[in-house]
């Protein structure tokens, strides 16, 4: 193309445009994972763990709760850079859902595509999450590359992407369901047959190196799935995620998104036009996140699937929602003659920035729950208690993160199981946190405070004094069983312990 040229003059800007934002998020995303010591949610910490010691104990990326995707996505910048390292990945990840989301956004012919790119980049979650260590990303990073390969008629590299999506997240299921109708729509046979295949490693691979089956190997995953068809969180209003809509697209960018929704499906009417693949195209860039706020809320909404009403779920289709909110404001700017859409773009995705000055977000601080689990961890490490006691039994994952322990690592951790609870094994310090023992997506992993007494664990009070794992008011003569919000160190019983 010659430098000269109309289309060099046009789109020359509009890439510098997209090189400044991306330069701009990226320079805010790193000085937010540098400074910020706390955890966007415990899940990350979780996440982070499970990466950090894969390669000592490879069974990690089989992990059904660290998902495989996501472990095999981070354990090496775990392993080499540390928390730091799996956060700037992250980063580069919530980078490339913007690019995929241009892609998609030139592909459809839209007038101004870097908007796409603009609002993917300017949806508040999604900045939170570019330094985080959660599974939302690399998943919607590999639902954006399925879509815009089914966009392009790519059907192997959508059917490569479909398969491994289960790998990264639940919602992997749903959309390996619908590129199984879209194949077989479209006759893509051998691609139909290839579709399964990355279940079907994770299945043989689990079967043979975590544990057997209790039926059949192609059973395996639903026998280890940890998730229940109920949920141990409360139910939530069905139109929450509609209300909290603003804060994952952003305030101003939430009209647009609407009319970009509305433009996206009304070319979808009468239904005969979605013979035309653009048209089909176009509807899906509504319909998936749709569909995906649809789901959510009724899960939510009805206490099914372990869902906790988070909204980070939503997450998962981010740059199609870039798409729908770069298809609205082109749309208002085009309709009413208004200048400088993309300079107006910028300001609105950056404005709501300006609320962390009146209400502090950034840089993440840690929680009291992780204050209290440093607490802990630090009177362990200097306890005379733990030469007697050298393995941890907990469900903190803030336990684990400060040891810096490999949560199945048997030489310094007993694993939080009901069995080893019922049966106190020897030589174990048992944290109980009022937290993550009674609250859990699995609900083999809650065990409320009267289960651990019951068992015969011995309460240590002066260690919990020490180590400020309760509030000092606190009456040493209060009934145990009356103190369940607060932290609980137990000793295994004296006689197993000797």
């Amino acid at each position: 193309m010659a430098k000269n040229s109309p289309e060099h003059q046009i789109d020359a800007p509009r890439w510098r445009t997209a090189a400044y934002a991306i330069s701009a998020f990226a320079v805010c995303s790193i000085a937010a994972a540098v400074k910020s010591r706390g955890f966007i949610e415990s899940d990350g910490a979780t996440h982070y763990l499970f990466a950090r010691h894969a390669f000592e104990q490879p069974i990690y990326f089989l992990d059904i709760w660290g998902r495989p995707l996501c472990t095999a996505l981070f354990a090496a910048p775990a392993w080499f850079g540390g928390l730091l390292g799996v956060r700037l990945t992250s980063l580069v990840v919530a980078i490339a859902c913007a690019l995929v989301a241009t892609e998609i956004a030139r592909g459809q012919g839209y007038r101004w595509p870097v908007l796409a790119l603009i609002f993917t980049l300017g949806q508040p979650l999604l900045f939170l999450h570019s330094f985080s260590e959660l599974t939302e990303l690399p998943f919607a990073l590999v639902v954006g590359l399925a879509f815009l390969s089914y966009q392009r008629r790519r059907w192997w590299w959508m059917t490569s992407m479909a398969a491994i999506a289960p790998l990264g997240r639940p919602e992997g299921f749903a959309f390996l369901l619908l590129a199984a109708l879209t194949l077989a729509s479209h006759r893509k046979w051998r691609c139909l047959l290839v579709l399964p295949m990355a279940l079907i490693a994770w299945s043989v691979l689990g079967h043979e190196l975590v544990g057997p089956s209790d039926r059949h190997w192609w059973l395996w995953l639903a026998d280890h799935w940890p998730y229940e068809a109920g949920s141990e969180y409360p139910r939530g209003p069905l139109l929450y995620f509609v209300a909290v809509l603003p804060v994952l697209v952003g305030p101003f960018a939430f009209p647009a998104m609407w009319i970009g929704m509305w433009r996206s499906l009304i070319g979808a009417w009468p239904l005969a036009r979605l013979r035309d693949h653009r048209i089909r195209v176009d509807a899906l860039i509504a319909a998936l996140p749709l569909a995906i706020l649809c789901g959510h809320s009724l899960l939510f909404w009805l206490g099914k699937l372990s869902s906790s009403g988070s909204l980070r779920y939503l997450l998962i289709v981010a740059p199609l929602w870039g798409c729908l909110s770069a298809r609205g404001w082109e749309w208002v700017f085009g309709t009413m003659r208004w200048p400088r859409p993309l300079s107006w773009a910028a300001l609105a995705v950056v404005l709501p920035g300006l609320v962390n000055y009146c209400w502090r977000i950034l840089p993440v601080r840690q929680s009291e729950s992780w204050s209290e689990a440093e607490h802990v961890v630090d009177w362990y490490q200097s306890s005379p208690l733990r030469k007697e006691f050298p393995r941890v039994m907990t469900n903190h994952p803030g336990i684990f993160f400060y040891l810096n322990a490999n949560p199945w690592d048997r030489r310094e951790v007993e694993p939080w199981t009901r069995q080893a609870i019922d049966h106190p094994p020897s030589g174990v310090v048992l944290i109980w946190d009022p937290e993550f023992s009674v609250s859990n997506s699995d609900p083999l992993l809650v065990v409320p405070l009267e289960r651990v007494i019951h068992a015969g664990w011995v309460n240590d009070r002066a260690a919990e004094w020490k180590s400020n794992a309760n509030s000092p008011a606190m009456p040493l003569n209060q009934p145990l069983i009356q103190t369940s919000r607060m932290w609980h160190i137990f000793l295994s019983p004296v006689e197993k312990s000797k």
